[in-house]
């Protein structure tokens, strides 16, 4: 009896669904938002992630590989030892919260990012040419910011963000963030 009314209950939001949508020409125009839609497929609801949440994990798996490249560069670059222990501090952590993120994603389904943004490949070689007290301050600003947005990013998807799952590793994770930004900001504010 519940499995008929969880179908009778799917099809009548797939109905209204398609009737609050019905005045759009072109399948591409749908605009799914932030909304989560379930489907179900054989006793089984899978819940299809919406644009913003996965937006929000594929920015994320992007900014993992990026930082986890500019730590190794902190570790090898680093002229004070506080640069290089930080860097190594952030690879061993973000690469654990990236195997998080990997599961996250594969049990969504959400295609990851293997490689860093043109963008960020552009910073990390300028990073890359600096060598000592250029390149720890060159490093500590560029982390700074970063965390700065990822904390952002992290705060606003533990608030937000429709999907429960997503939502949970973001908040989980705001800790550490602030954790590396506090870290971050005291290394920087003793090196000036």
């Amino acid at each position: 009896m519940k499995r008929i009314a969880l179908l009778i209950c799917t099809v009548f939001s797939a109905c209204l669904l398609q009737a609050c949508h019905s005045n759009k020409n072109n399948e591409d125009d749908l605009d799914y938002g932030t909304t989560n839609t379930v489907i179900n497929t054989s006793n089984k609801v899978t819940i299809i992630v919406g644009k913003d949440d996965a937006k929000f994990v594929t920015d994320i798996a992007q900014g993992c590989l990026a930082e986890i490249k500019i730590g190794e560069l902190g570790k090898q670059k680093g002229q004070d030892k506080r640069i290089k222990n930080l860097g190594a501090m952030m690879v061993k952590d973000i690469t654990k919260g990236k195997g998080r993120l990997i599961a996250l994603a594969k049990a969504k389904k959400i295609t990851l990012p293997d490689s860093i943004s043109a963008d960020e490949q552009k910073a990390i070689a300028e990073l890359a040419k600096k060598s000592g007290k250029e390149f720890d301050h060159a490093y500590l600003d560029k982390i700074q910011i970063d965390y700065k947005k990822a904390l952002e990013q992290f705060q606003n998807t533990s608030k937000h963000a429709f999907d429960p799952e997503i939502k949970g590793f973001a908040a989980k994770n705001v800790l550490t963030i602030q954790r590396h930004l506090d870290l971050i900001d005291a290394v920087h504010g003793s090196m000036r």
